[in-house]
């Protein structure tokens, strides 16, 4: 008996000193590399058919592959826009899921949709706006339902039950209420909101080409958003296409945001207040873009202008911290604000985030004030049209660069020269870009426009450099991390 007794008692200790780790099932660092390094052969194929970088082969397309005339320019680049649309729209949704929770049994569900529904539109739809070729096309449709299914399973993957789901023990403080996860019914405010525009753009196409859905019987149809927005009079098409732009990338952005307020780590008092706007000012800003409501629309981007004002001041103050750690609350304002400087991957993120409210935000609502006195007369219809167009890729540019930004912090911490380089080349190349890309589509008509122009240019070239170290980056850091595994 006594040695049995002893033979437990040695064993005892082992059995209580035994600890359990638990281990985050899904990872999604393979997906985010893959659709980056996807998106950066997208981006290469299309270079070839840019004019400021076709100096290279002779100032002409590498591919002489499509037709130029109107219809058929309209046309693909309608497919060029959702080919490049769609993947960033699934990145965001698992750099989301990255970082908030959702339901781990849907996980499986959501990379067997999104995954083939992203590659599919985006190769196919590249494929079919250079060929026509009529396969392609089904194809990019089939990815395209395929990203609407895993839209809804991630409304219920996100879908926030009080005091149950996601853990209230690990929520981050201030983004509950009596048990209710803010964070999560903000993500699925906007998923529903993202939904509906889908729909929006879906009905429009089915009638523009098939006019099964109503008796407009207007002719089949390739246009631009931006070539039929001035139009005092439109059909439901017209007006559903306008939307569907409109809302499309600023929910985009909006979904930026939200890993936004992760990486800059707002919590507190000031994280219920934004969690408390942030579906308020999704339902408004999508609300007004799809009845046509410009001052709906502004209401809402104040709104969300307001709270992503809040997290990157909140994020630049943290880099402070972090450089200084103990320090920080005897340093003097100055010396606190030099330290915002010492990671320039997540100085450069929050900068781009607030300068954004101005280049973006800002001056689409003073232009939309001016338009009926100002943009519509007639010495200035070319800068309105030319505002039309760059508007929209100025915003797509730099949410794509907020992307890469976070996922350079996210792969790699520690800081390196070519990390480094990255930060600085794409928080001085943006700067340049979109004060170019805004100062010629806001310019005076009686003036020369190249000024503006060669500024952009510059900015947009520091830029790719920017894109091309972080890639890079990303890209080593994956593979170091793989290996080391």
């Amino acid at each position: 008996m006594t040695e049995e007794r002893k033979i437990d008692t040695e064993q005892e200790p082992a059995m209580i000193t035994q600890t359990f780790e638990e281990v985050k099932k899904h990872r999604f660092n393979k997906i985010h590399v893959t659709i980056i390094i996807f998106m950066a052969c997208q981006v290469l194929f299309l270079i070839t058919f840019s004019e400021p970088f076709s100096i290279f082969w002779g100032s002409h397309p590498i591919f002489q592959i499509y037709n130029d005339d109107v219809i058929n320019r309209s046309a693909r680049i309608i497919m060029i826009y959702h080919s490049l649309a769609n993947p960033f729209v699934v990145a965001n949704t698992f750099w989301i899921m990255e970082y908030y929770d959702v339901r781990e049994k849907f996980v499986p569900w959501l990379k067997w949709t999104l995954l083939p529904g992203c590659f599919l539109s985006g190769f196919c739809g590249l494929i079919f706006a250079y060929t026509r070729l009529r396969f392609f096309h089904e194809l990019f449709y089939i990815g395209l339902g395929l990203i609407f299914i895993g839209g809804c399973l991630f409304i219920a993957a996100a879908f926030p039950i009080p005091n149950k789901f996601p853990d209230p023990k690990n929520a981050t403080p201030g983004s509950s209420v009596y048990g209710l996860n803010l964070e999560n019914y903000s993500l699925v405010i906007l998923a529903i909101c993202v939904l509906v525009s889908t729909i929006y753009g879906g009905l429009a196409a089915m009638e523009n080409f098939t006019g099964t859905i109503t008796n407009l019987m207007r002719e089949t149809d390739a246009f631009l958003a931006e070539e039929v927005v001035k139009v005092l009079k439109h059909d439901w098409v017209e007006k559903f296409i306008v939307s569907h732009l409109h809302i499309q990338l600023a929910l985009s952005s909006a979904m930026v945001v939200m890993i936004g307020y992760k990486t800059a780590r707002v919590k507190g008092i000031a994280y219920k207040i934004i969690l408390w706007a942030n579906p308020v000012g999704l339902i408004v800003i999508s609300w007004g873009a799809w009845v046509l409501n410009h001052y709906m629309i502004w209401a809402g981007a104040g709104i969300l202008i307001l709270n992503t004002t809040w997290m990157a001041i909140q994020g630049w103050i943290n880099i402070s911290k972090d450089n200084y750690g103990d320090e920080y609350k005897n340093l003097s304002f100055w010396k606190k604000l030099g330290g915002f400087f010492k990671d320039p991957i997540k100085w450069a993120l929050y900068f781009i985030y607030l300068y954004a409210q101005i280049v973006v935000t800002i001056c689409g609502i003073i232009v939309g004030l001016q338009t009926r006195e100002v943009y519509r007369s007639h010495e200035w219809v070319q800068v309105e049209y030319d505002f039309n167009v760059g508007h929209w890729h100025l915003l797509a540019v730099l949410i794509a660069t907020l992307l890469l930004l976070s996922a350079i912090d996210h792969f790699q911490h520690t800081k390196t020269t070519l990390r480094t380089l990255a930060g600085w080349f794409l928080g001085i190349g943006g700067f340049i870009a979109f004060t170019g890309a805004n100062w010629y589509m806001m310019r005076d008509p009686a003036v020369s426009k190249f000024p503006s122009m060669y500024t952009t240019f510059v900015g947009v070239w520091i830029l790719v450099v920017g894109f091309i170290f972080g890639i890079i980056v990303i890209v080593r850091s994956y593979v170091k991390k793989r290996r080391g595994n």
